[in-house]
């Protein structure tokens, strides 16, 4: 026989209202308005009860009842679905694998376009740390001594100007 929710009968205020009691109301369908007729309390404290953690934001379950009994006579059919499934998901792939077959060759994969994506990354990033390297060097300070020994070394290395009579020449 179906179980119909049953009216709410006002009762005494009992001691002590234990969460697990209200949770209970919940899952039988029982509302806030309900709860102040069951427990014989008044709205505004059943709504301080449900300022609780674990009561917060919940609402009554509501069970929907079917006004005739539901009987599942197919279950042999079920396996007859499943074979049937499983010979389509078959024929499906041999499909789809002379599909590709007749594709374009040309046409890329999504594979190997992101292995190409990979690749030019990897390469953009060899660049930058290149490139990075390249302007740490040109922008890095010199030592001192270094750069006067070169600059010693340069003049060194130029030519003579001997200078006779009023007039020079360059060796």
């Amino acid at each position: 026989m179906i179980k119909m929710k049953k009216n709410v009968t006002p009762g005494e205020t009992p001691a002590e209202i234990t969460i697990s009691m209200i949770d209970q109301d919940l899952k039988d369908g029982v509302t806030k308005p309900e709860m102040a007729i069951k427990y014989g309390i008044k709205p505004w404290e059943v709504d301080e009860m449900f300022k609780h953690p674990v009561l917060k934001g919940r609402r009554p379950l509501r069970k929907r009842t079917l006004s005739f009994k539901f009987v599942d006579d197919m279950s042999e059919q079920d396996d007859l679905n499943a074979k049937v499934a499983a010979g389509r998901s078959g024929a499906f792939k041999e499909t789809f694998e002379a599909a590709q077959e007749a594709l374009d060759p040309k046409q890329v994969t999504l594979e190997q376009a992101i292995d190409d994506a990979i690749e030019d990354v990897e390469e953009a990033k060899n660049q930058m740390q290149e490139t990075q390297e390249a302007i740490l060097d040109m922008l890095s300070p010199m030592d001192p001594e270094e750069t006067i020994e070169s600059l010693i070394d340069e003049v060194e290395e130029e030519e003579e100007i001997k200078v006779d009579d009023g007039s020079f020449e360059i060796n």
